[in-house]
């Protein structure tokens, strides 16, 4: 019976319908899953599971469900974030995305110093001085950097010109797009960084 009453005591401590969903729809999104969350669905969707109404205890429970699945994700996706930081590296997009850690985007003078921590030599003085740094040369050299540091795993880095407003600042540095990588990688990326 106790183990009753202390049910019923969490039961009561319910969070509000709209902390629930947020906190249902980040879950799911963590996990890869994309469920509208919609009040109404005027009619099913062929092919698709539609979920019912939830009560916030519920579409809390089922967060806590969909994290427990996600667990070893988020924890690796979080020590890189700490590991990132500790270097002051600035990639602010490191996040679980589909089940796998996206790595966001970097300015080439991040990739490049990530690409040196991951053992890449020095590149000669006349592509450090060069302004900007050649974002390509980069984006190859942190590719091969990774692989080398990660046991072979791929990298996928794509180089995206600057969107400028209408020639405010022709001179915008472009930014390297990294992929996403699993769990298994982000643990061999988190174990070469801390050498």
């Amino acid at each position: 019976m106790r183990h009753h009453r202390s049910l019923a005591h969490a039961l009561d401590q319910r969070p509000s319908s709209r902390h629930a969903a947020a906190e249902l729809g980040a879950a799911l999104r963590e996990a890869g899953i994309r469920v509208p969350l919609a009040r109404h669905c005027a009619e099913p969707q062929p092919g698709r599971v539609e979920l019912g109404p939830l009560s916030p205890g519920e579409a809390s429970q089922l967060a806590r469900i969909v994290r427990t699945g996600t667990k070893r994700t988020l924890r690796a996706a979080r020590a890189l974030r700490d590991i990132v930081d500790a270097y002051r590296l600035d990639l602010p997009g490191i996040q679980v995305r589909n089940g796998r850690i996206a790595l966001g985007s970097a300015s080439p003078a991040t990739a490049e110093l990530l690409a040196r921590l991951l053992g890449a030599t020095a590149p000669g003085p006349d592509t450090l001085t060069a302004a900007p740094l050649d974002a390509a040369r980069v984006g190859e050299r942190l590719r091969l950097a990774f692989a080398a540091a990660t046991g072979g795993d791929a990298l996928d880095v794509h180089v995206e010109e600057a969107e400028t407003e209408a020639e405010a600042a022709p001179s915008a540095e472009p930014v390297l797009t990294l992929g996403s990588i699993d769990v298994a990688t982000a643990r061999r990326l988190v174990a070469a960084l801390r050498f």
